[in-house]
């Protein structure tokens, strides 16, 4: 799946970029949120509720005792788990490299991160 941000023809490809570490890091948290985003919207319904009842059953819960919240959260690490998304220093890496790769991805979370964190220094 590709997600196409803006309006417009293709992107045309960027120079390596030099970015700061905080704000890759909020890039790279800002992709993997979206990826997963992604492939949970993708899932059939039953496939959701198969993942919550292994998700409970792997936690050692009684079915239907977590909340709402802890079931996302297990729910969110297994599909990270099976993604297999890259770790923040290859993915950034390649980031620096490749920017155009990823930012199709980008959902903008990661503005607000620099952005609250620029405002508190």
């Amino acid at each position: 799946m590709t997600r196409r941000v803006g309006k417009g023809g293709p992107r045309q490809p960027r120079e390596a970029t030099a970015e700061p570490e905080e704000v890759l890091r909020a890039k790279y948290y800002d992709y993997c949120s979206a990826r997963v985003c992604d492939v949970f919207l993708e899932l059939e319904e039953e496939r959701v509720f198969e993942l919550a009842r292994a998700a409970e059953h792997r936690v050692g819960a009684v079915p239907g005792a977590l909340n709402f919240q802890d079931l996302a959260a297990l729910l969110v690490e297994q599909l990270l788990d099976d993604m297999g998304l890259p770790d923040f220093e290859s993915w950034a890496e390649d980031y620096r490299r490749n920017p155009e790769r990823y930012d199709q991805y980008l959902l903008g979370l990661w503005r607000t991160v620099v952005e609250s964190t620029a405002a508190s220094r």
